[in-house]
């Protein structure tokens, strides 16, 4: 008989456990696609300013077979819940993803939620047991996106031929810093900040807007600092000081192979200037500069965003999965 328990993340030896199965379970898939231990080690446990985090354990015995979680905002979409469930590779086909799923539903529910959302991975252009797996469990594909990665080989191979290309307009400068941002661009930056969900192809999503005060952004770089989370940023100026665009890679401290695009956005009235691919050089050169041994770094874009998605070929990005955005409502 299998057991689904909520598990305290500050328990090591049952967050072990729960790391153990999530990263059987993901296994098969290309790139990196489960942090290393000491990364969820330090992260789940912190404070998290911006977000509730719920661990689920399936046991049967002693043994744990079965992993849930389920993320929650704390600051704005507050109808949504976001839901993922993991089965060990050996013990599939039980039921046990089932159960994890509607109960990881229960508790977003009392909690007021009323839209779930998950992700689904799939071969580029393939289907898969996940997509079978969201369809019974009545999640509806509401984006698409191509799960990209960068050798850095490949970037040093193409980055001189890419630099005159990126050259800023006159009057535009580049700066760059690691995840603290310079106090005289702080409530510009959250202005940027306030615009990705309307600017970002988001789909079928249920997903608002977000407010990016500079209290906000402190916070959440102090969570950064403190999980060894380095947020290696590029921002462009425009000629009247505000924020033109920003773009960041992210590495932690315990894993210096392997980096992640997090954002890269560009103000609508800034835009024709080849900011985005200038942003682009600048993070991944910051990196580098930081983290000689990386080895690749990796993004995702929706399908549709075909800009984004050609400057990130031009780096040098292959796509190696394709990520199903899936939403259901309760």
């Amino acid at each position: 008989m299998v057991d689904i328990e909520q598990i305290n993340p500050r328990n090591e030896a049952a967050l072990k456990a729960w790391w153990e199965v999530g990263c059987a379970a993901t296994a098969y898939r290309p790139g990196k696609p489960w942090p290393l231990w000491e990364q969820s080690r330090r992260a789940l446990p912190a404070p998290n300013p911006e977000r509730a985090v719920t661990l689920l354990a399936a046991i049967d015995g002693r043994e744990m077979v079965g992993a849930g979680l389920l993320v929650r905002p704390l600051r704005e979409n507050f109808h949504t819940a976001t839901a993922f469930a993991y089965t060990r590779p050996d013990r599939t086909r039980e039921g046990t993803g089932r159960r994890l799923v509607r109960e990881l539903e229960v508790i977003a529910a009392g909690d007021g939620r009323t839209t779930i959302q998950s992700e689904a991975y799939l071969p580029p252009g393939g289907s898969g047991a996940a997509e079978a797996f969201a369809t019974a469990m009545a999640y509806e594909v509401a984006s698409r996106e191509s799960i990209k990665e960068l050798a850095v080989s490949d970037y040093r191979a193409r980055r001189e031929a890419l630099l005159a290309e990126a050259a800023a307009a006159d009057g535009y400068r580049i700066i760059t810093f690691d995840t603290v941002c310079p106090e005289d661009h702080l409530e510009s930056f959250g202005r940027l900040l306030g615009m990705l969900m309307s600017e970002v192809p988001l789909g079928d999503l249920d997903l608002e807007a977000s407010e990016w005060t500079p209290d906000r952004i402190r916070a959440a770089e102090q969570r950064q600092v403190g999980i060894g989370r380095h947020v290696q940023t590029s921002m462009a100026i425009a000629p009247d000081g505000s924020v033109a665009g920003v773009s960041d890679v992210r590495i932690d401290d315990t894993d210096h192979e392997h980096g992640q695009v997090g954002i890269t956005i560009v103000d609508p009235a800034h835009r024709g200037h080849r900011l985005g691919l200038a942003l682009k050089l600048a993070t991944h050169d910051l990196v580098l500069a930081a983290h000689p041994s990386l080895v690749s770094v990796d993004t995702s874009n929706a399908e549709v965003n075909t800009w984004m998605n050609a400057v990130n070929e031009a780096l040098g990005y292959r796509t190696i999965e394709t990520l199903l955005e899936l939403q259901k409502r309760l």
